[in-house]
């Protein structure tokens, strides 16, 4: 009988052991970087069409449940006619952390975000050290109802703009009053840093315009991480002006079931382009309002009527 030779057992290899070593730390840095933490709601407060699990105050909790029901009267009364509105569905989830510190503890890795949605949650922390301490919840909200209420589909600047309108409105008598501006908001805070020189040529030649082609197609501007608050006031300031302006505010919402991207733009509000000087003519406007130079605007955020 012939057997095999035994064979020898595989030496012990350390350089393999040390990279396993070295990968074992690098992913335990990545999930300690980045993987949500546990969190535990201390109380949790059921509104007419949202359900919100807090850590903040019971006081607090309740001030956010009155304000998203607000936005979400505000948001229906405004696109409730939409073909995709949907007037019935379950309950709107929130998640508010009673402060920033809470939020990004245990949402790590969020870069440049105050606040996020990510279906089916909105989540964003109780603002205290703010004069609006909700505006963060407010934003989100509408993502939320965007995407789960509406059911549209939208272009960034468009997505974007649309929370921003309706996170940066006053809230008056007992209302959330789409387009009336408060300059207790992001980015309404930031708007010294658009349009800049003494014309759009000029501003377009410093930086402080970026071509609202660029902003409707989504491609072409400067990179998002030097100008991030750039892009948001024109999200912001682009989607005011063609929801305040009479002129617009119709085609606004078919531009809206079209998703906003360029030739959707074109065919229901017109070039691009042409428009450009229109909008900033409004960004000026609100610039002008926000230093004072407009009558009652610090009393009602509402701006005149543009010629």
């Amino acid at each position: 009988m012939i057997t095999e030779p035994a064979r020898s057992a595989r030496p012990f290899n350390w350089r393999r052991v040390r990279w396993l070593i070295y990968l074992a730390i690098l992913l335990g840095v990545v999930v300690w970087r980045f993987a949500p933490r546990p969190w535990k709601p201390t109380l949790t407060i059921e509104t007419p069409h949202y359900l919100i699990a807090s850590t903040a105050s019971p006081a607090q909790t309740e001030q956010v449940g009155r304000v998203v029901e607000l936005l979400y009267n505000a948001y229906s009364n405004r696109f409730g006619t939409l073909p995709t509105f949907r007037h019935e569905h379950p309950k709107l989830k929130l998640l508010l952390y009673k402060d920033r510190r809470e939020m990004r503890w245990v949402n790590p890795g969020l870069g440049w975000a105050e606040a996020f949605y990510r279906e089916p949650y909105c989540r964003a922390y109780y603002s205290s050290n703010e004069v609006n301490p909700y505006h963060w919840m407010l934003h989100e909200a509408t993502h939320q109802l965007n995407h789960e209420v509406a059911q549209l589909h939208l272009a960034q600047w468009l997505e974007e703009g649309l929370a921003e309108y309706f996170s940066t409105s006053r809230i008056q008598n007992g209302q959330l009053i789409p387009g009336r501006i408060d300059r207790n908001t992001y980015p309404v805070w930031w708007m010294d840093e658009i349009a800049t020189g003494t014309n759009l040529q000029a501003s377009l030649a410093n930086g402080s315009v970026i071509p609202l082609r660029n902003i409707v197609t989504g491609h072409g501007g400067p990179g998002m991480n030097k100008e991030f608050n750039l892009y948001h006031l024109h999200w912001w300031t682009l989607t005011h002006f063609i929801f305040e302006n009479p002129k617009y505010r119709e085609s606004a919402m078919v531009l809206m079931q079209r998703g906003g991207g360029l030739d959707a733009f074109e065919q229901t509000i017109g070039p691009v382009d042409a428009l450009e000087p229109e909008w900033y003519r409004h960004v000026q406007l609100i610039k002008a309002a926000l230093n004072g130079k407009v009558r009652n605007f610090y009393k009602t955020g509402q701006l005149p009527p543009e010629p």
